[in-house]
């Protein structure tokens, strides 16, 4: 297998670029690139343009994109695309590789290794062909880092750094969209909401980077027990929510008995041989008919169900839940609050 030098390619995007800036300016420059491949190899027909054009911003359907344009601009007999070695796209005749060129499409030594492999027809590529070829693989990789970059950037505006789960501006879109979903096609809808107790007196006697390690710990447990069409999200500081499709205020019960009990038994170590157990206070609301996304919020964080309400009572009374209503002293080895509860 030969190997092809790919002349030297521009930066993607200015480092100076940041957030929704960022955004657009990768974009732009993606269609941008795109549109010159074309206009370079007009023949190729418009069906390839838009695809291209419909997959600017995803990585993973821009790559088959790009191996059928490049294969086809150069009537190569087949292409493949190798990710870290391993093939995960092909196109045409790709038996016997001896006489296959290959293209890196990488943005540098910091991403993961993708490659294009060329198997060229009988009598091999020409001189033109082949700078046509590193040509066009010199704007594949761009395109492709630009749309990597702009998944990032996508990414971290729809998500909270620190835990994971997604922000409050995506939980209130998603939050939306279920509500919508349930007046066109009915069904249950319940909403979940956590605040971590007294986690100030966390901060206080740890430091700051033990609270992140407990609201890490904590978004853990939520993932373990959400579903996938479940959302778990941070609403800020140590407050939690969890949005459950398709779930009445019985399956809302449950699952925060579950992340109570996972609570209960988690054991945040903080390093030097500190660990900390902390407690949390759940409420939950069911959507009502007629009911608002700030309507369902409100009466969630209030816990002012009244199905919840009578929940509350008898796990009260089965024992499942301890409620003080005085704040205790902090033991030595936990954060003891105003009770596990629900």
């Amino acid at each position: 297998m030969v190997s092809a030098r790919i002349p030297d390619r521009p930066t993607a995007i200015a480092p100076a670029v940041t957030g929704a800036g960022a955004l657009l300016v990768a974009a732009a420059v993606h269609v941008a690139q795109l549109v010159s491949i074309f206009h370079a190899v007009p023949w190729i027909g418009p069906l390839f343009v838009g695809d291209a054009l419909a997959s600017t911003h995803n990585p993973d359907k821009l790559l088959p994109v790009i191996l059928n344009v490049i294969t086809e601009a150069t009537g190569a007999r087949g292409g493949q695309l190798l990710h870290e070695g391993e093939e995960v796209g092909w196109v045409g005749d790709v038996d016997g590789a001896r006489d296959a060129v290959e293209f890196d499409l990488s943005a540098g030594e910091e991403t993961e290794k993708t490659k294009l492999v060329l198997h060229p027809p009988p009598g091999g590529f020409g001189d033109e062909t082949r700078q046509l070829a590193e040509w066009l693989a010199s704007q594949a990789a761009i395109a492709l880092e630009n749309a990597r970059l702009h998944a990032i950037v996508q990414r971290q505006a729809i998500t909270d750094e620190l835990t994971g789960l997604v922000n409050r501006r995506r939980f209130l879109a998603a939050l939306e969209s279920e509500i919508v979903r349930v007046q066109r096609l009915g069904g249950p809808l319940s909403l979940l909401f956590a605040d971590l107790d007294d986690f100030k007196l966390v901060n206080d006697r740890f430091g700051h980077h033990a609270g992140d390690d407990v609201l890490q710990a904590f978004a853990d447990v939520i993932r373990a027990h959400g579903r996938d069409v479940d959302v778990g999200a941070r609403l800020g500081g140590e407050e939690f929510a969890l949005i459950l499709p398709e779930t009445g205020l019985a399956g809302a019960a449950a699952v925060a008995e579950r992340l109570r009990l996972s609570l209960e038994q988690l054991q945040i170590w903080l390093g030097e041989g500190e660990q900390v157990a902390v407690t949390a206070s759940f409420g939950a609301a069911e959507l009502a008919a007629g009911q608002s996304a700030d309507e369902l919020m409100r009466a969630a964080d209030a816990g002012s169900d009244e199905r919840f309400s009578r929940w509350h009572e008898q796990a009260k009374a089965a024992g499942r839940t301890r409620w003080r209503e005085e704040l205790m002293t902090p033991h030595p080895d936990s954060l003891l609050s105003r009770g596990d509860s629900l």
